[in-house]
């Protein structure tokens, strides 16, 4: 009995495996929005008489603008219009790229962002790291070192998402609940560090996931993996009263 009961542990495993297996070779052989040529969203916003702030965006696809269509579109220019409209001059400068992880915002886009002394960093980052299955101990490593940097380096205020909720449509099941279940895992550890370092955290996957998930084809873009117009819409809901409450504080 012992012997049969191991043996159909094992098949049911082997088979789980496969179907994850199978199931990941689908979504590698989509196809996904390009992303190139990439949208230019570094721009000026507001009245030159206001107070004049330099905000900067690093992160992945989704803060570089991949399903959004337009630049207006993208969560970057729509969070510094937001910031305009509150009476602010927005100089924005965005260095997010696709497929970024933790350690490119480290390694790439860390630099670029010091150099500039910005007032205000808002960092994305996470969906990749889900993907690549990057190990938690790296996620937590680098996320602190870009924290720390920012802190050490610039005089700027930061605000922090992990990644979305990864249930996307691109992924079949059982895939799609396998990764939204690493999703939360490394959001868990990307917020974890920012409230270690006393950075503002937006619980992105939270507050907008239930959305995404009550109406997919709106949201998402039309690679079912990117958001929609619309999404970085409802992203930019749940990140501006975090921005504007570090901002006016």
């Amino acid at each position: 009995m012992l012997k049969r009961l191991l043996f159909g542990l094992v098949a049911l495993v082997l088979g789980f495996a496969l179907i994850i297996g199978i199931e990941i070779m689908i979504a590698l052989r989509r196809e996904y929005l390009p992303t190139e040529p990439a949208l230019k969203l570094n721009d000026t916003f507001g009245d030159p008489a206001d107070e004049n702030i330099r905000f900067v965006v690093m992160g992945d696809s989704t803060s570089a603008g991949v399903g959004a269509i337009e630049p207006a579109n993208s969560y970057p220019q729509l969070l510094a219009k937001r910031l305009a409209a509150d009476g602010y001059r927005v100089e924005l400068h965005v260095f997010g790229i696709s497929g970024a992880q933790v350690a490119d915002v480290l390694s790439e886009q860390l630099e670029q962002a010091i150099a500039l002394n910005p007032d205000y960093v808002f960092i994305g980052i996470g969906a990749n790291d889900v993907t690549h299955v990057t190990s938690l101990d790296e996620v937590r490593d680098d996320m602190t070192e870009v924290l720390q940097r920012l802190e050490s380096e610039t005089d700027a205020d930061i605000v922090i998402a992990g990644a979305p909720d990864m249930r996307a449509p691109t992924f079949l099941e059982p895939l799609r609940s396998l990764a939204g279940w690493r999703g939360r895992r490394v959001t868990e550890v990307i917020e974890q560090v920012g409230r270690e370092q006393n950075v503002a955290v937006v619980e992105l996957a939270e507050e907008t996931g239930h959305l995404f998930a009550s109406d997919s084809e709106r949201y998402h873009s039309t690679d079912d993996f990117h958001p929609s117009a619309d999404g970085y819409e409802l992203w930019a809901d749940a990140i501006y009263p975090v921005l504007r409450e570090t901002v006016e504080g």
